[in-house]
């Protein structure tokens, strides 16, 4: 069994369930990240659009490692590590104005996707 692999599975699944739920219910950006912000229309559509990109990301990602070739799905997860790196440094940059304990969960959370994804973008299908 090939342990990138399966963690790419597992990212590209989680990153599908989370994406669904930020275009659904954008406002669920407040309670795990970004505090009261989440309830204003502007960020909303913000937050839609991070929720389609990861639908996107996770749907390509999903894709290439059930249905093509182990090497296919390396440029997809590198871009789940560039996603989740830019989600990590934005998170970074404005944490002294985040609510701090979602500050530092969502901190946790996007260094921790973007390590599976550099993981699954130079390890997955290797022997």
């Amino acid at each position: 069994m090939d342990l990138a692999r399966v963690l790419a599975g597992g990212l590209a699944v989680s990153r599908i369930l989370f994406g669904a739920t930020y275009l659904a219910r954008p406002e669920q950006a407040g309670p795990s990240w970004i505090g009261r912000a989440a309830r204003k229309p502007g960020t909303q559509v913000m937050i839609r659009s991070q929720g389609a990109r990861d639908v996107a990301l996770g749907l390509g990602a999903l894709w290439a490692l059930v249905s093509r070739p182990p090497a296919d799905a390396r440029p997809w997860m590198a871009a789940h590590a560039l996603a989740d790196g830019a989600d990590a440094a934005v998170t970074w940059i404005a944490r002294e104005r985040l609510p701090k304990r979602r500050a530092r969960l969502a901190l946790g959370v996007a260094l921790g996707s973007t390590a599976v994804a550099l993981l699954g973008a130079t390890r997955s299908g290797r022997p």
